[in-house]
């Protein structure tokens, strides 16, 4: 066996893990290339819409959000991503940098998860104060990331790799876990009791999981929206369950946050998108683009994968009062109800 003055490259960081470790380390780097390119995949994909939300909609704090959580979740990813893969002089500064991010993410993400659930719950004060509290403990929890996570160069090296993370940092993934849970069972349980008649909880229980009984419109909406949610809650559950395993290393503790935080955030974006250009409504009763009397202008304003094309669904936009209905959610929404939306346009009075 050669040794290593016999080595073409003896100070390759791997050369200086185990080979376990070095092979886990491997590993993560893949999986956050892999990250980072489907995000900016997801970012080129819809520089349309938001070119539209930017330019062809009024922008009021809802709009400020998403935007805000889609900048900082694409830092985080950018800093962990440069944090595998660059020789770095200051491993510690860089590591706050990522954990700073990764709160920032979390934290502007769950603000879009309350704007949902305080409409769905509009005007309900103890649904308000509830996941304003909820809201409020993400960050705090969050923040036993930047300040538990441990982090140092692989032997001579330049290179970071994550030396320590703690016990306690498994309270930044149970929190958001509680909340985005609570957040899909309330939209759930509102959906339910608004649009599905049943006479008992499961009754509707039954509908919902696909029996027979609910109208085409309620199970539109409930296929629609809510599975973006449940997405984000089996995104929190890996995380924990990672987070949780003691045989696992400090590298694979923290290697599914990366895709796991930006799967999170993706779903919640979808969704804003969604209620933005019509295709959910924000209060969860009601679908707006199965009407059919939207004005021609705004249909093609919309991005083309928006427009409602299914004729199955146009004999829901016959009634006056659901369009009147879906404007005043829309607005509703984006700035709790007190200003109309400038590009969004009920049917035409007859």
């Amino acid at each position: 066996m050669a040794n290593t003055t016999e080595l073409p490259n003896p100070f390759t960081p791997l050369a200086f893990l185990p080979p376990t470790l070095a092979s886990q380390f491997e590993q993560s780097r893949y999986l956050y290339a892999a990250t980072l390119g489907a995000y900016i995949w997801d970012i080129g994909l819809n520089l349309g819409n938001d070119y539209s939300l930017l330019f062809k909609y009024r922008i009021h704090f809802p709009t400020i959000v998403y935007f805000l959580s889609r900048a900082v979740t694409f830092a985080f990813i950018l800093t962990s991503f440069i944090y595998e893969v660059s020789p770095i002089e200051n491993c510690k500064a860089l590591a706050l940098s990522w954990a700073i991010c990764a709160v920032l993410s979390q934290t502007t993400t769950a603000m879009l998860f309350y704007l949902r659930v305080t409409a769905v719950w509009h005007p309900n004060k103890i649904i308000y104060g509830v996941f304003a509290v909820l809201l409020i403990a993400i960050p705090c929890a969050s923040m036993t990331a930047p300040l538990g996570v441990r982090s140092a160069h692989i032997g001579p090296t330049k290179q970071c790799i994550t030396t320590s993370v703690p016990a306690y940092i498994e309270v930044s993934a149970i929190m958001p876990l509680v909340n985005d849970t609570a957040i899909f069972l309330a939209i759930t349980y509102r959906i339910l009791s608004n649009t599905i008649a049943a006479n008992s909880l499961w009754g509707r229980l039954r509908i919902f999981f696909g029996g027979k009984g609910g109208s085409a419109l309620s199970q539109a909406l409930l296929q629609s929206g809510q599975h973006f949610y449940l997405v984000a809650v089996a995104a929190n559950v890996t995380l924990l369950i990672a987070v949780k395993l003691p045989q696992l290393s400090p590298v694979y503790h923290a290697v599914f946050t990366v895709p796991g935080l930006s799967l999170i955030n993706a779903m919640a974006c979808l969704v804003f998108r969604r209620i933005k250009f019509g295709r959910i409504s924000s209060d969860g009763t009601t679908k707006t683009q199965a009407t059919t009397g939207l004005d021609s202008d705004y249909q093609r304003r919309l991005p083309l994968h928006y427009r409602r094309t299914d004729p199955t669904t146009t004999d829901f936009g016959t009634t006056f009062p659901l369009d009147v209905r879906v404007q005043r959610e829309v607005d509703k929404f984006d700035d709790g109800g007190d200003a109309s939306h400038e590009d969004s346009k009920s049917t035409t009075l007859p």
